[in-house]
């Protein structure tokens, strides 16, 4: 498993290409060389100087660059272009191919979110697990449970999962092309940009409440995010937070993003067969 580059304005460094590699420098610090081929994803957060070719290095190396604003917020991703269809094209395109089939599909992504919101009552309401059902418990009774359970205004609990979301959307669009598949026929989020990608963060939403609810359980968390002109806002300590948590769990979360993918190749051959 590769690792993740992540690049903040914090230290106001300056990226370059160098050959195979990566060159950075950070104010007060010497500069580092990383090969390229050792990076999965790279998250860009805040205003970098970055070098052109540095973009085109990871292009060519299949790796997926998501740009964040300094509130967090997500507005661009690099993936690499390939002017051939992915490799399971066809396959891909069978889960649209009719109403019957985009309800299949449907089905089998509310059982699997709900597997992972089970994931999340088990670890903060365990009383009420036993009693709940993959079939029975429904999306709203989700939702009022996280609401009761989260004890934090609906812009805050936003803002933080706005972040744990885009590294799992990060890594989710890493996991679609290096299997083949084309992040963007979504499902669900038919006819958007990344639509598959934004299916499967669909379907894995349990796990990054999880990983948000453990920001908002952190000590001091009154340092992690704070209001500026009436919005909260995640500060600099609280990305890295946020950010050494999701990559303490990124060998766990991968697991789980290989199972879903796999399900998905599933699905796709008992609808063409």
């Amino acid at each position: 498993m590769g690792r993740t580059l992540y690049i903040s304005q914090t230290n106001k460094p300056v990226i370059e290409r160098d050959g195979p590699s990566i060159w950075v420098r950070e104010e007060g610090r010497a500069g580092r060389r990383i090969p390229a081929r050792l990076v999965d994803r790279v998250v860009v957060i805040g205003n970098v100087r970055l070098d052109s070719g540095m973009i085109t290095l990871f292009a060519d190396n299949n790796t997926p660059i998501t740009f964040l604003n300094t509130r967090a917020e997500e507005t661009a991703v690099v993936l690499p272009y390939n002017h051939r269809l992915p490799d399971h094209y066809r396959e891909q395109r069978a889960l649209l191919q009719s109403d019957r089939t985009i309800r299949h599909f449907r089905r089998w992504a509310s059982a699997r979110r709900a597997l992972f919101q089970l994931n999340f009552i088990r670890k903060y309401v365990p009383r009420l697990a036993p009693r709940l059902s993959v079939e029975g418990f429904g999306e709203g009774n989700y939702q009022e449970i996280l609401r009761r359970v989260r004890k934090v205004k609906e812009r805050k609990w936003h803002a933080v999962n706005v972040i744990v979301t885009a590294l799992f959307r990060n890594m989710i669009m890493h996991g679609l092309v290096d299997s083949g598949l084309d992040p963007h026929p979504g499902v669900i989020h038919r006819r958007h940009n990344f639509g598959f990608a934004l299916d499967i963060c669909y379907v894995m939403g349990g796990e990054s409440d999880i990983q948000t609810m453990q920001f908002f359980r952190s000590s001091n968390p009154g340092e992690l995010i704070k209001d500026e002109d009436g919005q909260p806002v995640v500060t600099a300590v609280g990305i890295r937070n946020i950010v050494h948590r999701f990559e303490n769990k990124r060998r766990d979360t991968q697991e789980k993003l290989n199972s879903t993918i796999d399900e998905i190749f599933e699905l796709m051959r008992e609808i063409l067969s």
